[in-house]
C-alpha cells in the first residue's frame, strides 16, 4: 500500500448521517426481534451490533493509513451505508460483500421474523417495524443506485 493512494474525506454531515441510518437500522430490527422474543431482541442487537461496529468495521479500516483524520473505519462505514461503492484501500468485491452481508443481517433476518410471526398474529406494530426496516433499506439501496460507482476523495 503506497502513500499515493488517495484518502477517505467524509464530512461531519456524511459521518453523522451514515451512523443514524445504522443506528436505526439495527434499532427497527432489535426492536422488531424484541417483540417476537425478548431473547431474539436481545441476540439480534448484540449480533447486528458487533457485525456493523466490530466485524464491518475492522474490514474497512485495517490501518489508520487511509483516513484524513483517525476514526477507526466510522467514516468509511458511514459513507459505504450512504452508497459508497468506491471507497480507497478496499476492493469492489469486499464493499459488495459487506453491503450484501448487512443488508442480509439488518433486513431479511429481522424481516423474516416479523413476515411469520404477521401470519400468526396481525399487529399494527409489527407492519409498522417491517415498513420502517424496508423503507430504511430502500433509502440506503436508492443512495447506492443515485451515486453509483461515485465517491469524493481528496
Amino acid at each position: 500500500m503506497s502513500g499515493t493512494e488517495p484518502k477517505v474525506a467524509a464530512t461531519k454531515t456524511s459521518v453523522t448521517g451514515g451512523q443514524a441510518l445504522a443506528l436505526v437500522w439495527i434499532a427497527l430490527g432489535t426492536v422488531g426481534c424484541y417483540l417476537i422474543n425478548p431473547l431474539y431482541g436481545w441476540l439480534f442487537l448484540a449480533f447486528a451490533a458487533f457485525s456493523v461496529y466490530i466485524i464491518a468495521r475492522r474490514f474497512m479500516c485495517s490501518s489508520c493509513y487511509y483516513c484524513k483524520s483517525c476514526t477507526k473505519g466510522i467514516a468509511k462505514l458511514s459513507i459505504m451505508m450512504l452508497g459508497a461503492n468506491r471507497i480507497p484501500g478496499l476492493s469492489k468485491g469486499t464493499i459488495l460483500g459487506l453491503s450484501v452481508f448487512l443488508y442480509v443481517a439488518l433486513t431479511v433476518v429481522p424481516g423474516f421474523l416479523l413476515a411469520v410471526s404477521l401470519q400468526q398474529n396481525y399487529s399494527v406494530v409489527t407492519v409498522s417495524l417491517l415498513a420502517g426496516l424496508l423503507v430504511v433499506t430502500v433509502i440506503s439501496l436508492a443512495a447506492r443506485l443515485k451515486k453509483g460507482n461515485k465517491l469524493v476523495i481528496s
